[in-house]
C-alpha cells in the first residue's frame, strides 16, 4: 500500500487508481494501470507499508481490539526518488522565507 505525504499540508493520502488530493489541494496522485505503480507530485513523499504486515494487523485488530500485541506494528518506509514504481512528477513549490528555509503552512 502507498500513501503519499503533502510537504504542505502535512497530510497523508492513501492512493488509488483515482486521482486524490490532500487537505490543501497542492499534491495530487494516482495508481497507475497495473496497481503497483504510483504517479503524485512533487515535493512530496511516497510512504509504502507492507500489505501483509497490515493484514494481520488488521486482522489481529479486529479479533481483539483491547489488547496489544507485537503483530499491531508494521513495516513503513518512504520510498526513495529513485523508486522505479513510483513516478514524480513537479507540483507546487514550497514557499520559503526570506532566509532561505521552507515555510511549512498550518492550514
Amino acid at each position: 500500500m502507498k500513501l503519499m505525504y503533502c510537504a504542505h499540508c502535512q497530510d497523508i493520502v492513501r492512493l488509488f487508481p483515482e486521482k486524490r488530493s490532500c487537505k490543501c489541494g497542492k499534491s495530487w496522485g494516482h495508481y497507475l494501470e497495473d496497481n503497483a505503480t504510483t504517479v503524485q507530485t512533487w515535493p512530496g513523499l511516497s510512504i509504502g507499508i507492507a500489505n501483509p504486515d497490515f493484514a494481520a494487523a488488521h486482522q489481529t485488530f479486529a479479533a481483539e481490539p483491547n489488547a496489544f500485541t507485537p503483530v499491531l506494528t508494521m513495516r513503513a518506509w518512504i520510498n526513495p526518488a529513485s523508486e522505479p514504481d513510483v513516478k514524480f512528477v513537479q507540483g507546487e513549490e514550497i514557499e520559503r522565507d526570506p532566509s532561505g528555509t521552507e515555510s511549512i503552512s498550518s492550514t
